[in-house]
C-alpha cells in the first residue's frame, strides 16, 4: 500500500501528548456505534456495538478539532461537556464552542458555533480521524470501509471541505507506483514503489502504467496505520496571494470565515453507509436529487449505457437509440459560447423552443436528453470578453502602468511582473475595455510587456495613462478565460435556467475541477454547483463532468472517465478506465467505463469486448454514434449484441466467476442470446498477425505461408477475419487465395483481391466485403474445414500480381467453453 510521506506535527505531539488510557468524559453512542471522547479533546474509541471491536489504532487518538495558524497545527489541551455542547481549549489558550447532537441514532452532528482569540488563526480541522480500516478509502466521499463497518464524515456545508488547511483548498490527489498482485513493475523503478510520483495525463500519453494508483481527492487519505478521515474550514474574510498551480494568485477577500463550519460523524456496517449518507442529506438539507422518485444513489440502472450522436438528423439520434435499447442519448454542445450560454445555433436556429421540442418529442419515446458544457471555461467571441470583456472575468493579480500608452504602442511598462510570469494559453492581460496580449515580459526594470498584440479579441484598443491598472487575465486549457467567484455563480444559474426551458435529462459538466480558478478551492467550486442545483425547476437532473470532489458526490449520478482517441479500441486509455473502477467501488458510486466509438469497420467481436468488460464490472459507458455505421456490413449484429449484453447486465445474472473473467481485458467473449430471458455465453479465441506477403522462393518452391492456430475448445467449423492490406503496389491484386487446415480441408476464394477488400468465415460461408465488412460476394465453406481441438497447422498460399501485390493479414477465431445463463 503507498502512504503520503508527509509527516504531521499534531501526529508526534499526539502520542506524547495524550493517552486515552484514562476515563471518557463522553461517550456518544448511535444505532451502531459508540464514540468515546477524553478530556483532552480526543476520540479515543470508536467501537462497533456489534461485535465491540475498536476502529481507532492504539496511541493514536483522534482530535475532535485542531487550529491552523498557517504554519503550524494548534492542538485541544482540554475539553468540558455540558450538555449539547463541548467547550474545547488549545495550546494558544482559545476556546472553540462546539455544539453536538446524535441525530436520527444514526450521526453525530458536530459543528463550531465559536472561536475566541482567533485572530491568528487562519483555519480549522476536523480530526483528522484515524481509523484501523484500510480496504476501501473513499478520498471523495469521505468514508473508509472493509466488509464489515464502515466510518465517515459528511461535511454539512459548502465552506467545510475535504482535506487539511497546510495543503491548500483544493480536492488534491495524486499518482503512486503501487502494483497489484501479477503486475510488475519495470526494473528501473522497483525502488519507486510505494512513492508518489509526477501525475499522468492520459490524454497526452494515452494511458496509464497499470502499475500506478491514482487517488482522486484527500476526504480520506491512506495511512500506515489505516486511513485519516479529514475536512477544513477556512477564514476567507482577507485578500491575500498564494502560489498556485505554477502561478501566483490573489484569492480576494469573500464573506466567509471557518464559524458555523459543520460535520455528521458516522459508523455503521458497511452495507448501510449509503443510506445514513442519505438520511444526512435529507435532516441537513444537502441535495439529495430524485429521478423517477428514487434516489440517484440507490435507483435502478444509475449507471446506464447511452449514446453519443453530435450529427444533424436528430431523428437518426433517437432511431440509433432505440437499435441500441438506451434511454439517455448525449448530443454535445448545444451553446453558441460558453459564459452567456446562448441557445441560437446552426444545430437549432430557433433555440430554446426547438431544443424542448426534440426533448419532448425524445421524452415520447423514452429518452433523455443530455448536452455538454465547458462550465466556467468563457469563449473569447463571448459577450463577457469582446468587444467589451467584463470586469468579472477571472484574474491572477493586478500591476499599474508606469508610463502613458497610446492605442498603438507595443511595448507597455508596468511597476511589477509578479503576476505577468505566468503568460497563460493566450498571454492576455486588462487595461480599462482593452484585452492586450504580449509576448513575454522583461525581467529587469523598468518591466515591460513586449511585443504586444492591441485590442486582443475584437477590443478596442486605446490610450492608458499611467497609473492605470492593468490585470493579468486567467486562460482556461482551451485559450478561453474564466470568471470570477461573483461571475461563476452567475453561470450556474443560466445553466440552470438552460435546464430548466428546454427539458434536458443531463449536464455533462466538462472543464469542472476539484477547485476554483480564483484560488478559492472547493468552497469556490461548490458555490457554483450550488447555485446551479438550487435553481433548478425539478431536482431530477443526471449530471456527471470531468473531476470529482466531496459536495458534489451528493449530486452527481456517475462519472464517466476514459476516450477513444488516443489508441484503437482494446488500447485506449484501458488502464485508466480499470483503475477508475477502483475508484468508484471506494467511493460508493456506480461503475462508468468511458466513452468508446462505434466505428464503421468494428466487428461484432470488437463492441462485444466492450459489452464483456460492460458487464464484468456492472459499469455503463457512453457509445458515440454516427451516420458512418450505416456503411458496417454488420451493423445490425452489433446493435443486437448492444442490446443483449446489456440486458444480460442489467439482469444480474452472471456468477462472480463470469464477472472475474471478464475484468481481464485480455479476455474475450461471445453472448448468443436463446430466449427472452436466456442465453450462451461462450469465451472465444483470436488470434492475429498471420500474415501472408510475396517472397522471393526458389524454382519449383510453392509460395506458402504456414502458422499454427492452438484451438483451446471442442472441434468445430473453420472461423477467421482477413484483410488484404497495401504492400506497396497500390494496383496490385491477389488471387487464386487457398487457406489449408490440417493439410486436407482446403478453402478457396475465387474472387481477385485488393487493397481494402476484407474476407471473413463465419463457419459456414466465406465471405469477400469491402473495407467496412460489407458483403460483396459469398462462396459456401466446405463442411471439411474444422478447427481440432488443439494445434492447428493453417498453410495460405495465393497468386500476387506483383512483388510489391497486398498482403493478406488473417486472425483465426474459435470459441467454447459454453455456458447457459437463464433467468427467472
Amino acid at each position: 500500500m503507498c502512504f503520503d510521506k508527509i509527516k504531521y506535527l499534531y501526529v508526534l505531539v499526539l502520542l506524547c501528548f495524550c493517552s486515552c488510557g484514562q476515563s471518557y468524559i463522553e461517550e456518544i453512542t448511535t444505532e451502531y456505534a459508540q464514540f468515546k471522547i477524553n478530556d483532552k479533546g480526543y476520540i479515543c474509541q470508536i467501537i462497533n456495538r456489534e461485535n465491540g471491536k475498536n476502529y481507532l489504532p492504539e496511541d493514536k487518538p483522534s482530535p475532535v478539532l485542531q487550529l491552523y495558524d498557517g504554519e503550524k497545527y494548534i492542538l485541544p489541551t482540554r475539553l468540558k461537556s455540558e450538555g449539547n455542547k463541548w467547550t474545547i481549549t488549545f495550546e494558544n489558550n482559545s476556546e472553540a464552542v462546539v455544539s453536538k447532537e446524535v441525530k436520527s441514532d444514526s450521526y453525530v452532528r458536530l459543528s463550531l458555533q465559536s472561536l475566541t482569540n482567533r485572530d491568528s488563526i487562519q483555519a480549522i480541522a476536523w480530526g483528522p480521524y484515524s481509523t484501523t480500516i484500510s480496504q476501501y478509502i473513499g478520498e471523495t466521499v469521505g468514508v473508509v470501509r472493509d466488509t464489515v463497518f464502515a466510518i465517515g464524515v459528511q461535511a454539512l456545508n459548502i465552506f467545510t471541505t475535504e482535506g487539511v488547511p497546510h495543503l491548500g483548498d483544493d480536492a488534491t490527489g495524486a499518482f503512486y507506483i503501487n502494483p497489484l498482485p501479477g503486475q510488475t513493475v519495470p526494473d528501473e523503478l522497483k525502488d519507486q514503489v510505494g512513492k508518489k510520483i509526477s501525475d499522468i495525463n492520459v490524454n497526452e500519453e494515452g494511458d496509464m502504467p497499470e502499475y500506478v494508483r491514482q487517488w482522486r481527492g484527500n476526504a480520506a487519505v491512506e495511512r500506515p496505520y489505516g486511513s485519516d478521515i479529514q475536512f477544513e474550514a477556512r477564514d476567507w474574510r482577507k485578500e491575500k496571494v498564494i502560489d498556485y498551480v505554477g502561478r501566483r494568485q490573489t484569492v480576494t477577500a469573500y464573506d466567509q470565515d471557518f464559524i458555523g463550519s459543520a460535520i455528521a460523524l458516522f459508523a455503521v456496517p458497511s452495507s448501510e453507509a449509503v443510506d445514513v449518507i442519505g438520511k444526512i442529506e435529507l435532516q441537513e438539507g444537502l441535495p439529495h436529487p430524485l429521478i423517477d422518485g428514487e434516489w440517484i444513489k440507490t435507483r435502478a440502472n444509475q449507471n446506464p449505457a447511452y449514446m453519443l450522436y453530435e450529427g444533424s438528423s436528430l431523428d437518426n439520434a433517437l432511431n440509433y437509440a432505440d437499435s441500441c435499447n438506451f434511454h439517455l442519448v448525449h448530443i454535445g454542445d448545444i451553446f453558441k459560447s460558453w459564459g452567456h450560454f446562448d441557445l441560437h445555433t446552426s444545430r437549432f436556429p430557433n433555440g430554446v423552443e426547438e431544443i424542448k421540442a426534440f426533448t419532448d418529442k425524445a421524452k415520447a419515446r423514452g429518452i433523455k436528453i443530455g448536452v455538454h458544457t465547458l462550465t466556467m471555461f468563457t469563449s473569447t467571441h463571448d459577450a463577457y470578453v469582446s468587444p467589451v470583456p467584463s470586469d468579472s472575468l477571472a484574474i491572477s493579480g493586478s500591476s499599474i502602468l508606469t508610463k502613458e500608452i497610446t492605442d498603438t504602442d507595443r511595448d507597455i511598462e508596468i511597476e511589477s511582473p509578479e503576476f505577468f510570469t505566468y503568460l497563460g494559453e493566450t498571454r492576455s492581460a486588462k487595461i480599462g475595455t482593452e484585452i492586450i496580449g504580449y509576448r513575454e515580459v522583461t525581467k529587469e526594470k523598468p518591466y515591460k510587456l513586449i511585443d504586444c498584440t492591441r485590442g486582443q479579441f475584437g477590443t478596442k484598443p486605446s490610450n492608458h495613462k499611467s497609473g492605470e491598472k492593468i490585470d493579468k487575465l486567467l486562460n482556461n486549457c482551451y485559450s478561453g478565460f474564466f470568471p470570477n467567484l461573483e461571475l461563476s455563480n452567475v453561470y450556474g444559474q443560466r445553466l440552470a435556467e438552460v435546464c430548466n426551458e428546454t427539458g434536458i435529462g443531463l449536464m455533462d459538466f466538462d472543464g469542472y475541477y476539484g477547485g476554483s480558478p480564483t484560488g478559492h478551492g472547493c468552497m469556490g467550486a461548490s458555490m457554483f454547483l450550488k447555485q446551479w442545483f438550487d435553481k433548478l425547476d425539478e431536482k431530477n437532473m443526471i449530471s456527471c463532468g470531468s473531476s470529482p470532489f466531496h459536495y458534489w458526490w451528493h449530486i452527481y449520478s456517475f462519472m464517466n472517465w476514459g476516450e477513444p482517441w488516443y489508441d484503437n479500441l482494446r488500447q485506449s486509455q484501458v488502464n485508466y478506465r480499470l483503475e477508475n473502477q477502483r475508484y468508484f467501488e471506494r467511493n460508493l458510486m456506480p461503475g462508468m467505463l468511458g466513452w468508446f466509438k462505434l466505428e464503421q469497420t468494428y466487428r461484432p467481436e470488437d463492441i462485444e469486448w466492450i459489452q464483456a468488460r460492460s458487464a464484468a464490472f456492472d459499469a455503463g459507458y457512453l457509445l458515440r454514434v454516427d451516420e458512418s455505421v450505416e456503411k458496417n456490413g454488420f451493423k445490425s449484429q452489433l446493435f443486437e449484441a448492444i442490446r443483449s449484453w446489456q440486458e444480460l447486465r442489467n439482469s444480474h445474472l452472471l456468477t462472480n466467476s463470469q464477472r472475474e473473467k471478464m475484468k481481464d481485458p485480455k479476455n474475450e467473449f461471445h453472448l448468443e442470446k436463446t430466449g427472452s430471458n436466456s442465453w450462451n455465453l461462450y469465451e472465444l479465441t483470436l488470434q492475429s498477425n498471420n500474415v501472408h506477403k510475396y517472397r522471393q522462393v526458389q524454382t519449383g518452391e510453392p509460395l506458402l505461408s504456414k502458422f499454427v492456430f492452438d484451438n483451446p475448445y471442442d472441434n468445430q467449423p473453420v472461423q477467421f477475419y482477413g484483410m488484404i492490406k497495401d504492400g506497396g503496389d497500390k494496383t496490385g491484386k491477389i488471387s487464386h487465395l487457398k487457406i489449408l487446415i490440417n493439410g486436407s480441408a482446403t478453402i478457396e476464394i475465387p474472387a481477385e483481391l485488393k487493397e481494402g477488400n476484407k474476407i471473413y468465415s463465419d463457419g459456414k460461408n466465406i465471405y469477400v466485403c469491402d473495407n467496412n465488412w460489407y458483403t460483396l460476394l459469398k462462396y459456401p465453406c466446405t463442411s471439411s474445414a474444422l478447427w481440432s481441438k488443439g494445434k492447428n497447422q493453417v498453410s495460405v498460399q495465393c497468386d500476387f500480381s506483383s512483388p510489391n501485390a497486398p498482403v493478406v493479414d488473417l486472425e483465426f477465431k474459435a470459441l467454447g467453453n459454453k455456458e447457459q445463463i437463464t433467468g427467472k
